[in-house]
């Protein structure tokens, strides 16, 4: 009778394959900025990019832990591919650094560069993981389950390594085509056909030597390469994050660290502590309150027509894809913010009919005079906005700077906005007030949720 080895004896030894614990932890890392790559900017899909750069560094620091521990066990080089999402993952963090003031055609370069790299991570975790689950059985060995219709898992079972790899991969990339079409653009699907034909071409050249060969590669070139990626991923994330005059997505006082003293001053009024009381004016005092917040709203649906139809045509430029846009959106947007201006001037001659009324020593004239101050601060910034974007778009490059110049404005619009209603608490609350104030926090709370779960710059 023929004896056949046992599973156990013919597969890979435990130092000629990474562990699962670092195959599980980079694929879930490797799927997740993936998921961030293709999705819209908002604030749970973005956490990890904009707000999450400290989770990037913490991951560096375990890649670096785990570098060490796996040389100890001589694991490293057979381990090294895995390290690279944990290396890109803080440059990732700067995207929008590392590609301004780029033309659009480097921009497209670095951008498919950095997504290949993001597209390939998955399918590298997956055949990794796969090629050691089915590792060189013995000859007439069944295939566990449906890995055995799976393109490259018959190659993985009799040896062929490279082979299966490649058909693996190539299969595996295929799927990703329609995340690509979905998601992002032609251009995305160019470089996964390219990608494709790269492995098949692989997968097709002969090579002299065994994987076992192969993987017995000097450890300390390993430690040294992973060092050195290191301190290349360090140094890449605080030199774009830090290099002096780095567009920080918004060129204005909200995203510009050395212009925060330029925001709207909220202390300028004090909210006197006295009880509210009923003014001398109800109706008036509501009407000037709700044309001011009309006014904000109406600013912000200009703002929001030009930061999504800028943001739409930046990346169907980017991408080479064709998502459909506001005809002559420019025009459009601008029209209402200069409407806004209008029913912010009418504003302005309501306030001034009653001001004498208006007390800025009484919680409702103070949150009056908060409001009038604070309408004159943001309306004098949209002929600044329309001059800044007026020179961005006269490349296609610049669609980018002018998305998120709208952007920013749209979200420090409502978060300021915010910021006086809750400034202003009691008198909004108070029954004595709120018939007068009531329209005007609706309004104003509709403009500040607009962007509440949004993250600007991405």
């Amino acid at each position: 009778m023929t004896t056949h080895a046992s599973p156990a004896t013919t597969r890979l030894p435990n130092t000629s394959r990474p562990p699962a614990w670092l195959i599980v932890a980079t694929g879930l890392l490797g799927a997740a900025i993936l998921a961030m790559a293709v999705a819209e900017t908002n604030l749970w899909m973005h956490y990890l990019i904009d707000a999450g750069e400290s989770f990037s560094l913490a991951g560096l620091a375990f890649m670096l832990g785990a570098g060490v521990y796996l040389y100890r066990q001589r694991r490293l080089m057979v381990s090294l591919p895995l390290a690279v999402p944990w290396l890109l993952f803080p440059v990732i963090t700067q995207g929008d650094q590392i590609i301004d003031n780029l033309s659009i055609g480097w921009m497209q370069f670095v951008c498919h560069v950095l997504l290949a790299i993001i597209f390939g991570t998955p399918v590298a975790i997956v055949v990794l993981a796969v090629r050691y689950v089915i590792s060189p059985r013995p000859p007439g060995a069944r295939i566990p389950g449906w890995f055995a219709v799976v393109p490259g898992c018959p190659q993985f079972a009799s040896g062929r390594t490279r082979e299966g790899v490649a058909f693996l991969s190539a299969f595996l990339l295929v799927l990703e085509i329609w995340v690509a079409d979905r998601f992002l653009g032609l251009l995305m699907v160019v470089t996964l056909i390219a990608m494709i034909a790269g492995v098949l071409i692989y997968g097709s050249v002969p090579i002299s030597g065994s994987d076992t060969d192969r993987q017995r590669r000097s450890e300390k070139v390993a430690l040294t390469l992973l060092l050195i990626g290191v301190v290349l991923s360090i140094g890449l994330f605080f030199g774009y994050k830090n290099r002096p005059g780095a567009y920080q997505g918004s060129p204005s006082y909200f995203m510009d660290p050395s212009q925060k003293g330029s925001m709207f001053a909220l202390d300028r009024i004090t909210a006197p502590a006295g009880d509210p009381v009923a003014p001398l004016n109800p109706a008036a005092t509501r009407d000037v309150l709700t044309r001011y917040a009309q006014s904000f709203e109406q600013l912000l649906s200009g703002y929001y027509i030009l930061d999504r139809n800028y943001n739409y045509d930046f990346h169907n430029h980017l991408f080479l894809r064709s998502t459909p846009l506001l005809p002559d959106y420019r025009r459009v947007g601008v029209d209402k913010t200069h409407e806004a201006v209008q029913m912010r001037l009418t504003a302005d001659a309501a306030f001034d009919a009653i001001a004498p009324s208006l007390l800025v020593t009484e919680p409702l004239g103070a949150l009056a005079h908060d409001v009038r101050a604070y309408a004159a601060f943001t309306f004098d910034r949209v002929p600044t906005l329309e001059r800044m974007t007026t020179e961005f778009v006269r490349t296609d490059a610049g669609l980018q700077h002018a998305t998120h110049l709208y952007e920013g404005e749209g979200k420090v619009l409502g978060v300021q906005l915010n910021e006086i209603l809750k400034k202003h608490a009691r008198v909004l609350s108070s029954p004595a007030t709120a018939p007068v104030t009531s329209e005007f926090a609706t309004i104003c709370g509709r403009v500040y949720q607009k962007y509440a779960d949004r993250i600007v710059g991405f």
